[in-house]
């Protein structure tokens, strides 16, 4: 098994356990060793969907994690970081490249975790009514 991928299986199984700091620590490198497939062997990984989606989803989880234990700042970077490189990768990206579409999907799952982590704080300032916000079905 890749180490990255290794990474991220003992980051779930310590998030799954609650161990936070284990976890945090687990995803970091994970992210680090990712990066580094992109950073330094960019030609050879650019396109893999896997190690992207990957990549994707440590930021998400360490943002799940930091929300968690209520430290709203580093849970909206990790979900900034990937949104914008995947946007400015989709500037760049030839729409009939097989990886355009990973890339979509990539970027809307980041807008959703954006969106609901800016319903939470909504939610938890109780400046705002949820309920005056409710769809109005007529």
């Amino acid at each position: 098994m890749d180490t990255w991928r290794q990474l991220i299986f003992e980051a779930n199984r310590a998030f799954q356990a609650g161990d936070w700091q284990d976890a945090e620590h687990q995803y970091l490198v994970a992210v680090a060793r990712i990066n580094h497939l992109y950073s330094h062997l960019y030609s050879q990984y650019a396109n893999d969907e896997q190690i992207m989606m990957a990549w994707l989803a440590s930021y998400h989880n360490l943002s799940e994690l930091y929300g968690r234990q209520g430290k709203a700042d580093a849970q909206l970077t990790h979900i900034m970081v990937p949104y914008h490189q995947l946007r400015n990768r989709l500037i760049t990206q030839a729409d009939n490249e097989p990886i355009y579409a990973a890339i979509l999907h990539g970027l809307q799952l980041s807008c959703k975790e954006l969106y609901l982590f800016q319903k939470g704080q909504l939610q938890g300032s109780k400046c705002v009514d949820m309920n005056a916000l409710a769809p109005v079905i007529h």
